[in-house]
């Protein structure tokens, strides 16, 4: 009888696994793409100037069209340096997306598989995680409306495990430097803004729970190691730099929109607040998602049951409620204008939500793993619970539809984008490049400093 039920739950992870892949190869129109609509355009220059540095070998030190404001083409963060790309000569551009973006969904999913294991999460309570993470309004708009760099999205089961590894209560010596390697991955793929907003996690985390002190500083410094290739060239090339904050959720109310509601303009009372699209304000979960979360991620937090107790996580109480703040106050307006590096990159506030909703989300499956295990197992259970589950799927459906590269290009059909690749120039800029292989050697040192701590405390565990 349990190796029955262990064949089930292969078979369905497996059924949802492959559901999600061809959900991204639809999404993504198979990679047949003709980047058209909004930032595909850019994306594709980004690869494109890869594609051609790994063909001819020479480095594109200096382009002949400004990004940011900047021609310093290997400062920009945003841009993906992973070793995925050395399949790009092999491909397309809109073929490498596809295959990047299944990659890292699979990795993703690995992620969340590690997640159902510590947690010992039935398959209920899995297949919520796996539909409110990988199809929210959040990460589909925005790689819909090309951003690509945003599949690093991906990679974040990961921090979630290691953060509530660290505040559970039963931190293991290790943990500070997988979520080091966890942070340094996602920027490397381009995901520099994830990077911040988990960054900026860790610094609340670390500011109201000083008992963490030492671990969760050792891993924001073995990030900024590992990543100094791609933080100091930005911070020299992007220094002076001033960005428009664009908005917060106005109110309440507008983040709860954002949460419910399926569409892709911003309602007329929004207009005044600001030119971003609704992609940036898009977080939709659903009705059903939103009430698991309010319920099991919030409610049952207070709650006094002694079989909740350790799923609690105090510590995360703060940072979750101070991020999910910086999206509806314009608190975060303030932030940008200090004379912080990279800072300033951060002027869409409504971003930032994505955190706070992911944590709640992962501590509410928890939660609702240990009130599910004393519920009987009945039929009428199980139709309910999978009954829910489906009309939660049809609602992504919907809204992944809406966002789909492929419904996009029917309506941007008609838009001419100048997809010509700007030329590698040669520039005499001594300080920029020699910055460029004095942070790469400093991210080197940073990874086999990791390493070695990684290595020796394993060591000394055993």
């Amino acid at each position: 009888m349990k190796n029955r039920a262990s064949l089930n739950s292969i078979v369905v992870l497996a059924v949802l696994f492959a559901a999600g892949a061809l959900h991204w190869m639809l999404f993504l129109h198979s990679g047949n793409m003709t980047f058209q609509p909004h930032d595909w355009g850019k994306e594709y220059i980004y690869y494109s100037l890869f594609k051609q540095a790994l063909t001819t070998g020479e480095i594109p030190y200096h382009i002949s069209l400004a990004f940011h404001d900047t021609p310093r083409f290997l400062a920009l963060p945003e841009t993906n340096l992973s070793p995925q790309i050395l399949l790009l000569p092999l491909m397309g551009i809109g073929q490498f997306i596809l295959v990047n973006t299944l990659l890292l969904y699979a990795i993703g999913f690995v992620g969340c598989l590690l997640i159902r294991q510590r947690y010992r999460l039935s398959l209920i309570p899995f297949s919520i995680l796996f539909l409110l993470f990988n199809f929210n309004g959040h990460i589909t708009a925005h790689i819909g409306v090309g951003h690509s760099m945003w599949a690093g999205y991906f990679l974040l089961p990961f921090f979630f495990l290691f953060v509530l590894e660290l505040t559970g209560g039963n931190i293991r010596r290790p943990t500070p430097i997988k979520i080091a390697f966890v942070l340094f991955a996602i920027l490397l793929q381009g995901g520099f803004h994830i990077f911040v907003w988990c960054m900026t996690f860790l610094i609340l985390l670390l500011a109201f729970n000083w008992r963490y002190f030492k671990p969760i500083l050792t891993s924001i410094l073995l990030t900024l190691l590992m990543s100094a290739f791609r933080l100091i060239p930005a911070t020299l090339a992007l220094a002076g730099k001033k960005e428009k904050f664009i908005w917060s959720y106005p109110t309440v109310r507008d983040a709860l929109d954002a949460i419910i509601t399926i569409r892709q303009q911003a309602p007329d009372r929004l207009r005044p607040w600001g030119t971003a699209g609704w992609w940036e304000l898009d977080i939709y979960i659903g009705i059903i998602g939103l009430a698991l979360v309010v319920y099991f991620g919030i409610y049952l937090r207070f709650s006094k049951r002694e079989d909740l107790e350790d799923t609690k996580h105090k510590p995360l109480d703060l940072p979750v409620f101070i991020m999910a703040l910086f999206s509806v106050s314009y608190f975060h307006a303030f932030l940008t204008r200090l004379p912080i590096p990279l800072l300033s990159a951060e002027r869409v506030a409504t971003r930032f939500i994505i955190i706070p909703i992911l944590m709640l989300v992962f501590l509410a499956v928890i939660r609702m793993e240990r009130v599910l295990t004393n519920l009987k197992q009945t039929f009428t259970y199980r139709f309910i619970a999978v009954g829910t589950i489906l009309i939660m799927a049809l609602g992504f459906v919907d809204h992944s539809f809406l966002w789909s590269v492929t419904r996009l290009e029917r309506i941007y059909q008609n838009r001419v984008v100048d997809l010509t690749i700007p030329d590698v120039i040669s520039r005499q800029d001594p300080l920029y490049k020699n910055l460029l292989w004095v942070s790469a050697a400093i991210s080197i040192a940073g990874i086999a400093l990791s390493l070695y701590l990684a290595i020796r405390r394993r060591t000394d565990r055993i």
